[in-house]
């Protein structure tokens, strides 16, 4: 047993070398692993190499930006098992509701253009909309305050294809509670919002997001997941069966829930996005500020929710904003540490699983190197729970 765990040991030492020894030779440029940060991402690539091995991982590919710079950028396993296609950090991975901070920047960039409002009542933007009043704005809608209902299936696997019949199917439904005294996530709101930017802008949500998003800030790998397109670069699609073993995820059809989980893109450009809640350029300061504020209840609590985004603290009181979606077939997630101007974007080709993707323990991977004089935390020391109202 001692000569087996030793060998393990030196392959892996082996393994991590050549991260490094070769990296100038690799043939795919997207990967990257900056020797700045070499005995982070030697870590990381371990922590994540277990993880994938433990759950049975077909494809998984993940991208970290230091400083606006990016450091680490790399794949695990394949994005098609079947055709042995390694997974790359360009490969366009299923990411669900990560797609909200899509809705979200397009959203947030038509209110500073003065083409969409916030505050505005959606029974006054709309008021054929619904057979009773709805007296929700659209950033209640995008905090999760409004008071719609959850989905009552999941996403892709309903009986709508488009707006005109998913909006009707939820919107003259009672609400759970008054607009503004609690917080509950729902994939509803924002399909409402991407429905609201339509009616509003007089185009679809997709090209309006495409003009004044994805065009505008280079996100080349991002696009709406239609399942009868031919999208290059992206990944096939798997879940578990009954034993907990990968296989082929059935068929789904997410159009008409682009707003809100219905988006592929790849972990390089989530870290884009991930970038513009840092900088201002893309956004205002202050709209920034607008949207990574946690909302505040009518009670004067403070939710954990901002606009399209969770907004928190780990267990030692530092301050994250993150997504993380899951839909058969994908699984994706986004962490962002704004003081330390760390993003991390990571994405799975496989749904359904009871594990949450690693980003906390990759996240304390590369703040113990640039906290040096901190003592190294445990996964378990940074892992919030999931968003509540304080």
């Amino acid at each position: 047993m001692k000569t087996q765990a030793l060998f393990r040991s030196l392959v892996i030492l082996i393994i991590c070398g050549l991260l490094f020894s070769c990296q100038k030779k690799t043939t795919n440029p997207s990967i990257v692993r900056s020797g700045k940060y070499k005995q982070s991402v030697v870590e990381a690539y371990k922590k994540v190499g277990l993880f994938c091995a433990i759950n049975y991982i077909p494809g998984l590919t993940v991208a970290v930006s230091i400083d606006n710079q990016l450091v680490w950028a790399d794949g695990f396993g394949y994005s098609s098992v079947e055709l042995k296609t390694k997974a790359s950090p360009t490969h366009r991975f299923r990411i669900g509701q990560v797609s909200e901070l899509i809705t979200t920047l397009t959203a947030s960039k038509l209110y500073e253009e003065g083409k969409l409002k916030f505050d505005q009542p959606v029974s006054q933007l709309l008021p054929e909309l619904a057979q009773k009043p709805t007296n929700y704005t659209i950033y209640q809608l995008g905090v999760h305050a409004s008071g719609i209902r959850t989905e009552k299936t999941a996403a892709g696997k309903g009986n709508t294809t488009n707006y005109e019949t998913l909006i009707p199917s939820f919107i003259s439904d009672s609400l759970l509670y008054e607009p503004g005294i609690y917080t509950l996530h729902t994939e509803l709101g924002f399909d409402l919002i991407g429905y609201i930017i339509e009616k509003t802008n007089k185009d679809s949500f997709t090209r309006i997001a495409k003009k004044t998003l994805i065009d505008a800030l280079k996100l080349s790998n991002t696009i709406q997941d239609n399942p009868y397109s031919i999208i290059e670069n992206k990944s096939n699609t798997y879940d578990y069966d009954y034993m907990a073993q990968p296989m082929v995820a059935g068929s789904i059809d997410l159009r008409s829930k682009e707003a809100s989980a219905g988006y592929l893109s790849s972990v390089i450009d989530m870290v884009k996005m991930g970038n513009t809640l840092l900088y201002p350029g893309f956004l205002k300061q202050e709209t920034i500020d607008r949207i990574t504020k946690p909302y505040v209840l009518k009670n004067g609590k403070t939710s954990s929710f901002g606009f399209g985004i969770i907004v928190n603290q780990d267990n030692e009181g530092k301050t994250f904003l993150g997504q993380k979606g899951s839909v058969s077939g994908g699984s994706s997630a986004l962490l962002i540490f704004p003081e330390d101007k760390i993003v991390i974007a990571m994405s799975a080709n496989i749904g359904g699983g009871s594990w949450e993707l690693p980003v906390f323990e990759v996240a304390s991977i590369f703040q113990n190197q640039l906290h040096p004089e901190k003592k190294a935390k445990t996964p378990e020391d940074s892992t919030p729970k999931d968003p509540e109202n304080k």
